[in-house]
């Protein structure tokens, strides 16, 4: 198979807020059209992450010059949910890439790809400061309201129960705003969503617009009929795909009919000519930008590791004054979730250590986010926690500390991330400390996965999971799998634990490495280890913080456990650069702005 065109990341210092994105070059002459695509917002834009990445690598096979970018407060790109003007900066950021996207390719015309919220804003754009061409539009909700309103309703639905039991609540958002799926809304930028329409006048600018449908559902006829009355030759397409391609991140299907009909629909737009790109081969990494978020400030460029014949990609986020004490940062994949982190936690953490004087990385690995490799075997839990993962953090690490950017290495990861740094930990000295969030395991064998089902049969002698059966909630092919593992169940409840985890926290113990176990409530390791008597001997290991998380969801959805999460990041940093501090003798103590 054909390797994909070229990528690189591009960091955009074109309006207030920098803007990260990756421009896909084809690999001779490009087509007269060039591609913007604009993502969807929250946890859509998580899940079809490599959905999207496989669109512009196959829009660059085809011709087409094609950039991807984060919104403004989204993604690796700067600010906060927080920030004033949010529209207005989403607007303008689609207005500003399409303008250097036009100056750097060369090309004649630019097309846009509106995916869900980006449609409506792509839309918006197109109506006024935006120099768009062709625009096509993917699940957009018609109006800013409709919007608000479906993420009012996912909000509703969610079961977010920031604690478990009768304990009081810590605080949560303040009044007026919104959370769905763990990414907020501010009030202002609610309020200047809600009056957007797509049926109000129509783009004069815009010369083609395709419509797709969303899985069944048909186009606007309204939508159509102004467009049309505008003068914009206007075509519809069925596009079936969009739900399976933002399920999520570990098992996001890629479209292709609905890339193919795209395709085709760009290939009829009529051009003055096909000329080759104007800078064909791929410019220098740019030296970076200074972002801002929460009050923190911190010098962020592309990171790109050539290693095993792969290209893992991630961000640095550098201090604008280090603190000494060769400490650095490193932020593991969450499972499939792409470097941001659950919630985009990783960014904000990132960039608080980088304002803290410590650089800090947040990394993708091999077939996750946007670094090479095959992202279909995530589909079973179990390849996540193969060695080749482990392996690819150490190499990180080499890069790291051959660009003199750390000595001491500080990881954290949640899920799959906090095993690869757990093991990371325990086989290198360069590791000083491992934050675990919700670690999926410490160490691992296939037959976990079964055995973490044959223990939850014991939950169909509760009340509640027998209303769940008699109410048909639990599948009958749920119920087989239960039940094939069941006879395990009694063993299993005694065994998980094994005694090569007490070698590898005594492995831990003689290099002096800080390990935080962090938990939600009911989370299967915590679990097991204290079903194994771990927790229960953790006097042997002075080196161990046990730590408890607010609620009992796994990602940390809800905005008290981000916070928790955040303070808990924050206070294990200062005492790791305490410890740097001692080592070097000296150095700056830990101070976040905005923390």
């Amino acid at each position: 198979m054909r390797a994909p065109p070229s990528a690189r990341a591009v960091q955009l210092d074109l309006a207030r807020d920098a803007i990260f994105g990756h421009l896909h070059v084809p690999a001779n002459a490009a087509h007269a059209t060039a591609v913007l695509i604009v993502p969807p917002w929250g946890w859509d834009a998580v899940a079809a992450h490599r959905s999207v990445r496989a669109w512009a690598q196959q829009l660059a096979g085809a011709g087409h010059v094609t950039l991807r970018f984060d919104l403004p407060s989204t993604g690796d790109s700067g600010g906060a949910p927080g920030d004033p003007g949010l529209l207005d900066a989403w607007v303008g950021a689609i207005a500003a890439t399409a303008d250097w996207l036009r100056a750097e390719s060369g090309c004649d015309r630019i097309a846009a790809i509106g995916l869900g919220l980006g449609g409506l804003l792509a839309g918006v754009a197109a109506a006024g400061p935006a120099r768009l061409d062709d625009l096509v539009l993917w699940a957009a909700p018609l109006r800013g309201r409709a919007f608000v309103r479906e993420q009012q309703a996912f909000s509703a639905l969610q079961d977010s129960r920031p604690t478990a039991g009768d304990a009081p609540e810590p605080p949560g958002l303040p009044d007026g705003w919104l959370e769905a799926g763990g990414f907020v809304l501010a009030p202002p930028t609610i309020a200047a969503l809600e009056p957007l329409d797509l049926r109000a006048p129509a783009p004069v600018r815009l010369r083609r617009a395709l419509l797709l449908e969303r899985d069944g559902v048909a186009v606007d006829v309204a939508v159509r009929t102004r467009l049309q009355d505008a003068g914009v030759d206007v075509a519809t397409s069925p596009g079936a795909g969009w739900a399976a391609m933002v399920a999520h991140p570990e098992h996001s299907a890629a479209p292709e009919e609905v890339f193919a009909a795209v395709r085709l629909w760009l290939a009829q737009a009529r051009t003055d000519r096909i000329r080759p790109l104007l800078r064909p081969a791929p410019a220098p990494a740019p030296a970076g930008v200074v972002v801002a978020s929460h009050g923190t400030r911190a010098h962020e460029s592309p990171f790109v590791l050539q290693t095993r014949g792969r290209r893992l990609s991630g961000v640095l986020a550098q201090p604008l004054q280090p603190a000494g004490g060769g400490l650095c940062g490193v932020f593991l994949n969450a499972g499939a979730v792409r470097r941001i982190g659950p919630n985009r936690l990783w960014v904000e953490a990132a960039r608080r250590w980088a304002a803290a004087g410590v650089p800090s990385l947040r990394i993708d690995l091999d077939g996750i986010g946007d670094s090479d490799g095959d992202d279909v075997r995530f589909a079973d839990v179990r390849a996540f926690y193969r060695r080749d993962l482990v392996d690819a953090v150490a190499a990180v690490l080499d890069e790291l500390q051959s660009r003199g950017l750390g000595e001491h290495f500080v990881l954290s990861g949640l899920c799959s991330g906090g095993y690869w740094a757990f093991q990371t930990a325990v086989q290198d000295v360069r590791v000083s400390a491992a934050v675990l969030l919700n670690a999926g395991a410490l160490e691992w064998d296939d037959e976990l996965v079964t055995e973490r089902e044959a223990r939850k049969v014991t939950r169909l002698h509760e009340l509640d999971s027998w209303r769940r059966v008699l109410r048909g909630d639990v599948t009958k092919a749920r119920m087989r799998a239960v039940a094939g593992a069941c006879a395990r169940s009694v063993i299993v409840r005694h065994r998980r634990v094994t005694p090569g985890i007490d070698s590898q926290l005594d492995r831990l113990r003689q290099t002096s490495t800080s390990l935080v176990l962090a938990f939600s409530a009911g989370e299967a390791l915590h679990a097991e280890l204290a079903a194994g008597g771990v927790l229960a001997r953790l006097e042997r290991w002075p080196d161990i913080a046990l730590e408890r998380l607010p609620g009992h969801d796994h990602t940390l959805r809800p905005i008290p456990a981000q916070r928790a999460a955040l303070a808990l990041l924050d206070r294990h940093l200062a005492a790791e650069l305490a410890r740097a501090g001692a080592r070097a003798g000296g150095g700056r103590g830990f101070d976040v702005v905005g923390a």
